[in-house]
């Protein structure tokens, strides 16, 4: 008996290959009926005998493609339409959207092979791509997924890219990023000034001389430039640090292979194993120490990544050295994406320039994961990644625009039941990263084609995306509602894990610095979550920040302040080498800012203590970038130490008097202090733990991206008989604070009946 099934499929359903794997199934069980991209998603109408439909619906789940993800199906009986063949239609548009764009793709195994195979029309050709790898994302300018919806369309195919496009055997059947040197984009080497020196493949080998040689050289990627130099040149390094002035930052280096990899680093098979993977991110590990101690100053690990595009495995696979390859932008505004800002801006950085003419919709950073002893830690989630949503187990009732932090900013988008979070978009304090932030979220709203129902933002009033959540929100005349900082922290974890906190969590929230409830600066909470309530059990004993945000990054204000609440003025009998640094006069001044607290905010911030430790030990005087004293002190971390210091808890609040003393007498080495410090707070955590007694322990915040604490944290606490939530996708830093707020919203309706905390204060 004949019958007819109409075929409903929502998730990351397009630009994976799914329509040629649900035609070549059907094909094979002689289905006749039409199978189409919407803006719901892939939608597929079959007709053919009952036991042909029911092998297909068996058989369905088997020749889904590695990277596609199915977030919800329907099937449906249906009238016969009497098909007399089976067809891959053109997409269809539609008021709903319900469908995701796939993340920018590594090159794929069959297309690498290709690339250097002599006998394959693609030999050497730089734009390689198929179902399985390619852009993706960054070249999409409208949904749902069609060669016409991305920039593709301004490469018309040739005869034989054609025929493979349209040949249902062939694996770049519907293969939307398809071309050949015959009809695709193409390769120029250009000098400082523009000037094309070369083309196409030649490009590219002129590219390598020029890096050979020591030069700078900004090529043009997949989803935005990078700045490459020569990693084993300390002067090629030292100018290229000079030039984008970036002081101590560290530089991710890319390795033409494993082999390579495996001289300068440590890794193991986990670790390749995500190198590799189509999203291909940076991954820091320990370093063998073979390359200048400048890429990554003061640490004893480095950022590296392989190539993941045809272009920089063709490049790499010219030379014998490993290449920095850092983000192609000026300190302080976004990363560069468009050729004429790129030559415009970056002239005065890059010696040349490589370039493509497949223009770059929307730029994304490389992603950024960090190993640690039981796993990964992701901490820049971007390219790869973005814009794959969290699938939440309950839906919103509205389109919710949370627009996080004013570091590590992103932006989320919570849509029914998917959770959207936005490329890393760096931290918001210059006007360029302002109106790019701007820019982003509108080309979001037009690309899910969804209009903004509510607005969440932090409780900081001096944040930019407070003060633009509260203008946006008047402007388009909707609810705007504000979430502590923390306690987003916390709630971004639960998203993660899909918990519903219907039953007390206890939140462990670490960081720098965020705005608390009471109007000081909190960092070393310990939160009760229930419902959407929440309650600050523990924290920190507060001290104050000498000079405000000028104590962030220079840390000898953190140590200072620390001292005059332990010691008062007596601290200028210390013999302590950050006291050497300071005058009697600047001593005396600072004493006097502490005593009256003229601007000088307190907070209770264990990103801070961190800080003040590191100058008291004589590591770090300063943070030139986010987490650099953190980042030194954690490097000297030995595990084998399993010493501690004292501390005490007292009127919910943990006193680090004790701490600091035993820090200060003890007479062993760095290693040792630094190390004892570090196993002390994970002490804290667990002694906290016990006396609140709740089973299930959310580890967030900045501070959780310190590997070697987050492990003895985990050990201990799951020795005790806790259970330990730890971070794996959404980053604990405050890349992940959008994320929470989204989901915040989320909770409002889930708890409609409890009161809500209040975050007036």
């Amino acid at each position: 008996m004949k019958k007819a099934i109409n075929l409903r499929i929502s998730g990351l359903v397009q630009g994976v290959g799914f329509r040629p794997s649900l035609y070549r199934l059907a094909s094979s069980l002689h289905l006749k009926g039409r199978i189409s991209n919407t803006s719901e998603g892939v939608i597929a109408v079959l007709e053919g005998s009952s036991r042909e439909i029911e092998e297909f619906l068996k058989c369905l789940p088997k020749v889904i493609p590695p990277q596609a993800k199915i977030h919800a199906m329907e099937i449906e009986e249906c009238s016969l339409q009497n098909f007399r063949d089976l067809k891959i239609e053109k997409s269809e548009g539609g008021e709903k959207l319900n469908v995701d764009p796939l993340p920018d793709l590594a090159i794929c195994r069959d297309c690498e092979r290709e690339l250097f195979d002599p006998t394959n029309r693609r030999f050497l050709y730089p734009f390689i791509a198929c179902t399985s790898c390619g852009p993706r994302f960054s070249y999409i300018l409208k949904l749902p997924y069609e060669r016409e919806s991305t920039v593709m369309k301004y490469f018309s195919l040739c005869p034989d890219c054609e025929k493979e496009y349209n040949s249902p055997e062939d694996r770049r059947f519907h293969a939307e990023p398809i071309a050949c040197p015959r009809c695709g984009p193409t390769l120029s080497f250009l000098d400082h000034l523009g000037r094309v020196l070369s083309e196409r493949y030649k490009a590219i080998l002129d590219c390598a001389q020029a890096l050979q040689k020591g030069a700078i050289v900004a090529l043009k990627g997949l989803t935005g430039f990078h700045l490459l130099v020569r990693a084993d040149n300390l002067d090629s390094i030292v100018r290229l640090k000079e030039k984008k002035g970036r002081k101590r930052k560290p530089f991710a280096v890319m390795f033409k292979d494993e082999s390579q990899l495996r001289e300068y680093v440590e890794v193991n098979e986990e670790d390749l194993l995500l190198l590799r993977s189509e999203k291909a991110p940076i991954l820091i590990v320990r370093s063998k120490g073979k390359l200048p101690e400048v890429l990554a100053e003061g640490l004893n690990c480095l950022g590296v990544f392989l190539p993941y595009t045809p272009l920089h495995r063709l490049l790499l696979d010219k030379i014998d050295f490993p290449v920095v390859a850092t983000s192609g932008n000026i300190a302080g505004e976004p990363l560069i994406f468009e050729d004429n800002e790129a030559l415009s801006k970056l002239s005065g950085i890059a010696d040349f320039f490589l370039l493509h003419n497949r223009p770059i919709v929307r730029p994304l950073d490389d992603s950024v994961i960090k190993k640690r002893k039981y796993g990964h830690i992701p901490i820049r989630r971007s390219r790869g990644y973005v814009p794959s949503p969290i699938v939440l187990k309950k839906t919103s009732g509205k389109c919710v625009l949370a627009v996080g932090a004013q570091e590590r900013t992103t932006f989320s988008l919570l849509i029914d039941n998917r959770l959207i979070i936005s490329q890393h978009l760096g931290d918001l304090d210059t006007f360029e990263t302002q109106r790019n932030f701007e820019r982003i979220i509108k080309d979001y709203l037009q690309l899910y084609g969804v209009a903004v129902e509510l607005i969440v933002s932090d409780l900081h009033p001096d944040y930019f995306t407070t003060k633009w959540a509260k203008g946006y929100a008047h402007k388009l005349g909707i609810p705007h509602i504000q979430v502590q900082h923390h306690y987003a922290h916390v709630l971004a974890l639960l998203a993660e894990k899909g918990i519903i906190p219907e039953r007390p969590i206890l939140g462990i929230a670490w960081d720098g610095t965020g705005f608390g409830l009471d109007g000081t600066l909190w960092g070393g909470e310990f939160l009760l979550i229930k419902g959407r309530n929440f309650e600050r059990l523990y924290s920190l004993r507060p001290f104050r920040l000498l000079g405000g945000e000028r104590a962030i990054k220079d840390t000898k204000r953190v140590a200072l302040s620390i001292l005059f609440e332990i010691f008062s003025e007596e601290i200028k009998h210390f013999d302590l080498p950050f006291l050497r640094k300071l005058s009697d006069k600047e001593l005396n001044i600072l004493f006097h800012m502490w005593k009256s607290g003229l601007n000088s905010p307190i907070t209770s911030s264990i990103g801070r203590l961190i800080d003040a430790v590191s100058a008291l030990l004589g590591i770090s005087y300063e943070n030139s970038y986010s987490g650099e004293s953190a980042m030194k002190l954690e490097a000297l971390y030995d595990e084998k130490e399993l010493g501690s210091y004292p501390f005490e808890i007292k009127d919910h609040t943990i006193n680090w008097t004790p701490t600091i003393l035993g820090l200060l007498e003890d007479r062993g080495d760095l290693k040792r202090r630094a190390s004892r410090f570090l196993n002390t707070l994970s002490e804290i955590a667990l002694a906290v733990a016990q006396r609140v007694g709740i089973t299930d322990i959310a580890l967030t915040g900045g501070v959780m991206m310190n590997a070697p604490l987050v492990d003895r944290m985990e050990e201990s606490l799951k020795r005790d008989g806790f259970q330990v939530l730890i971070h794996r996708e959404i980053p604990p830093n405050d890349g992940g604070i959008s994320a929470g707020q989204a989901y915040f919203a989320l909770l409002m309706d889930e708890f409609a009946r409890t009161d809500i905390y209040s975050p007036s204060f």
